[in-house]
């Protein structure tokens, strides 16, 4: 087990489970958080665009990284590390302190779940990242 969470194969799992609780977010927050703000029709309307733009460069690195390519995995990892990581930390420190009243479980547990699996994808990538010098 421990051989396969450090290979490629593993990496490119763990990356797509971790890029599908991203997307599962992305949803929550289309639905719970952004009318929370009243934001209005264009800034939705941005939002689509750059997390289109954001999904279209995690699929592209994980085609990438499924090929062994560096930089496909370097990006992979960059995504695990600032969508997953930073932002969902933000998110428990900053923005929806635990617990957070937002969508209450759902909303906790997603960003629960996406620190947990994000971090467990980007230490994964980053020690074969690590070991493949």
């Amino acid at each position: 087990m421990k051989n396969w969470i450090i290979s490629i194969n593993g990496v490119i799992t763990l990356s797509v489970i971790a890029m599908l609780i991203f997307l599962a977010r992305t949803f929550f927050d289309f639905y719970y958080v952004y009318p929370e703000f009243n934001l209005g029709l264009s800034v939705a309307t941005f939002a689509i665009f750059i997390n289109s733009v954001v999904f279209g460069g995690w699929i592209w690195s994980l085609m990438s990284a499924a090929k062994n390519n560096r930089r496909g995995l370097i990006a992979i990892f960059a995504f695990e590390l600032f969508f997953l990581v930073i932002i969902a930390l933000g998110t428990l420190i900053y923005f929806c302190p635990t617990p957070c009243g937002t969508a209450w479980p759902m909303g906790e547990l997603l960003i629960w779940v996406s620190l947990v699996f994000g971090g467990l994808a980007a230490l994964s990538t980053g020690v074969f990242l690590r070991q493949n010098v």
